[in-house]
Order: C-alpha cells, then sequence, then structure tokens
C-alpha cells in the first residue's frame, strides 16, 4: 500500500502568477485535468491533501483517477480531502466552527476516512495544524488525542498524516509518540526531510505521515518527492513554477499482508 500527504495550495501552482498561464485557475478544465496528471504520477492508493479546493472539483479529479473522495469542509477557508482507490466507509468532519472564536481549533481541516482494505478497516485522519499559533497548536494537540482514542476503538489500522505546521518536537507529534505512533520518515525513510525547499521559500519540515502501532510493523520505505514539477532550484523566472509551495511525503507499507 503507498499512502501520500500533500498540501496542494489550493491547486493554483506556486508562484501562482507564474503557474496561471500554464495551467489557469481551479474549477478550469485546464487545470482539473493538470492536477489529475498530478495526482496520477504519485501513484498513490491512498492521498490526503490539505488546503484543497471545492467538492466539485475535486469530484471531477477523483473521476479522472477512478478513485473514491472523502471531502472535509474547513471552518474558514482550507477544506481536506481523501483520495482512495479503496472503498470508503465512512467520513467524519472533526473540525468546527465555534462562534465565540475568531480561529477556532483545526480551523483548517480536520477530519477521518474509514476505508475497507480486504475485510480490514483503516483509518485515514487528515490533518491541517495552525501555521501560526504555537499555543492553538498545542490545543489542537489535545483534541486530536482525545479524537484518536474513539477512531483507535473502532480499528487499530490508523494513519495520521497532513501539514502539521510544526517541527517534530511540538505537543503533537509528542502526543502521536506517546501514542506509540510511528513517523514513517523518521522510521523507514533515513530522517525528517525538508517539505518546503522549492525556490523563493524558507525551508520546513511540517508535512508527515503517522502510522499506529500495528500498522508500523508493515513500514517499507517512505520519501519526500523532490521530481522536477513538484520543486524547483531556481534562479525563479519568468515561467518557473511547482505545482504547490508543499512537497508531497509518500510511504510505502507491506499492508495488509500478501497483497
Amino acid at each position: 500500500m503507498r499512502i501520500g500527504t500533500y498540501n496542494v495550495l489550493g491547486l493554483t501552482g506556486y508562484p501562482k502568477d507564474e503557474a496561471s498561464p500554464a495551467i489557469g485557475a481551479p474549477g478550469e478544465e485546464k487545470n482539473t485535468q493538470h492536477f489529475t496528471r498530478v495526482f496520477s504520477e504519485l501513484s498513490c492508493d491512498v492521498l490526503a491533501l490539505q488546503e484543497g479546493v471545492a467538492a466539485r472539483t475535486m469530484q471531477e479529479i477523483a473521476r479522472g483517477l477512478k478513485r473514491s473522495l472523502a471531502t472535509f469542509p474547513s471552518p474558514i477557508n482550507w477544506p481536506g480531502h481523501v483520495l482512495s482507490r479503496y472503498p470508503i466507509i465512512e467520513s467524519r468532519v472533526l473540525s468546527h466552527l465555534d462562534p465565540a472564536q475568531e480561529t477556532p481549533a483545526f480551523s483548517r481541516t480536520f477530519g477521518v476516512a474509514f476505508l475497507s482494505v480486504a475485510d480490514q478497516v483503516l483509518a485515514v485522519v487528515d490533518v491541517h495544524l495552525h501555521p501560526s499559533d504555537a499555543a492553538l497548536r498545542a490545543r489542537e494537540a489535545e483534541i486530536l488525542s482525545a479524537r484518536l482514542r474513539d477512531i483507535t476503538a473502532v480499528t487499530e489500522n490508523v494513519v495520521v498524516l497532513g501539514d502539521f505546521n510544526s517541527e517534530v518536537d511540538e505537543p503533537v507529534h509528542v502526543a502521536l509518540k506517546t501514542a506509540r505512533f510511528a513517523n514513517a520518515m523518521e522510521t523507514v525513510g533515513g530522517g525528517i526531510r525538508a517539505t518546503m525547499d522549492t525556490v523563493g521559500i524558507r525551508v520546513h519540515y511540517i508535512d508527515h505521515i503517522y502510522v499506529s502501532p500495528r500498522l508500523a510493523l508493515y513500514l517499507k520505505s517512505a520519501h519526500v518527492v523532490r521530481d522536477p514539477g513538484f520543486r524547483h532550484d531556481g534562479p525563479q523566472a519568468p515561467g518557473v513554477w511547482v505545482n504547490s509551495d508543499h512537497l508531497p511525503v509518500v510511504a510505502e507499507l507491506e499492508w495488509p499482508h500478501g497483497e
């Protein structure tokens, strides 16, 4: 099984002004066709997205990929999605707008899709934590931990992945490791690698895939996708653009056993 996570920057490309003439705007046919090809190149059985787009646009992409789709609306403006070659049994939106708060916890996205995989259930938890408020991220870590207790009551096969907007010493990572979840890159990918380092962007190590203790037994490999089209060394020049300001992270598992 090949699992990936990718913050797609609203399918605008990066920089938007350079990408737009080549791929068009989100929702336009040219843009939909482009990102259908991009996601196909990743060859993931399960692909979680952050900073996604309208459900109708993602439905077109899912149809082009022949994938099932779960969409998690954002309390503000950044929906998440899961594309899966496995049937989706159920999906749950776990982030909600609190009218008393200008910025609620998981204001970007937080949801879980339950997949049917070879007579087993796989829970895919798509997260996008706050980019600048460390105190809010700590609160989000508490919420994630509580929700994981509910999710692991359904199945012990759990993947938590997405844009954590934090280095691995922050509370969300500590909470996952306390629950014995394994970071795929740390475990089988040779260590944490930058997931934002294309030309013009400050380097960040913030996109991650974690797997539950049961699935950690089957981790085979992990890597950050740094192929042409996903990143560029520069210099920044007219016509130079990449698919997003983030890079995808992909993990391979020899699970379910014998597949």
